[in-house]
């Protein structure tokens, strides 16, 4: 009977052993970038796009990230000008970059179903990118905050067969 115990305690030991390993989380780290325009670092919205695909849901980011700040005091970038993309924590073969002209309230007010403006390709997690200037800019004059234009350049990558997006606010002079 002693030894019948001993076996059913060792038993039950491997057993609870066994689940507790399997219930074990493994750490999973959310994708990171950086985005720099000179030596300037940007700041990103992580969108972290599994299921936002909305236009919706990009701007609900917007308007969380500008709660309490003001458009104006966003970081300026010329067009012509190099942005860098690094990938920070994972590895990807691209980036798609888009440019959508957004209002002070925090709306996409472009059109949303665009082309991205450069796909680049990824050099040791690194890429760059030049700010164009939008041939259709002049009809978005409206939008205009102290006569720049807000930008949310939204940028996607594919991560282990998962689409992810980032995003940076930045302003730009139209150069007339």
């Amino acid at each position: 009977m002693k030894k019948f115990k001993i076996i059913f305690n060792m038993i039950s030991l491997l057993l609870i052993l066994l689940v507790l390993a399997s219930c074990q989380n493994k750490m999973i780290q959310e994708p990171t970038i950086k985005v720099s325009y000179g030596s300037n670092e940007l700041k990103v919205i992580h969108y972290l796009d599994r299921n936002n695909k909305e236009k919706e849901d990009i701007e609900g980011g917007i308007k969380d990230v500008m709660v309490g700040k003001r458009f104006i005091d966003l970081p300026m970038i010329d067009f012509g000008g190099k942005i860098e993309i690094e990938a920070l924590n994972f590895e990807t073969t691209e980036f798609e970059v888009y440019d959508y002209i957004v209002d002070e309230r925090g709306n996409i007010v472009s059109d949303y179903s665009v082309e991205p403006f450069a796909i680049t390709l990824v050099d040791n997690g690194n890429a760059e990118v030049v700010f164009e200037k939008n041939e259709d800019l002049e009809i978005y004059n409206d939008y205009r905050v102290e006569g720049k234009f807000i930008h949310c350049l939204l940028i996607r990558s594919k991560i282990d067969k998962s689409s992810f997006a980032f995003g940076t606010l930045v302003l730009s002079v139209d150069a007339e």
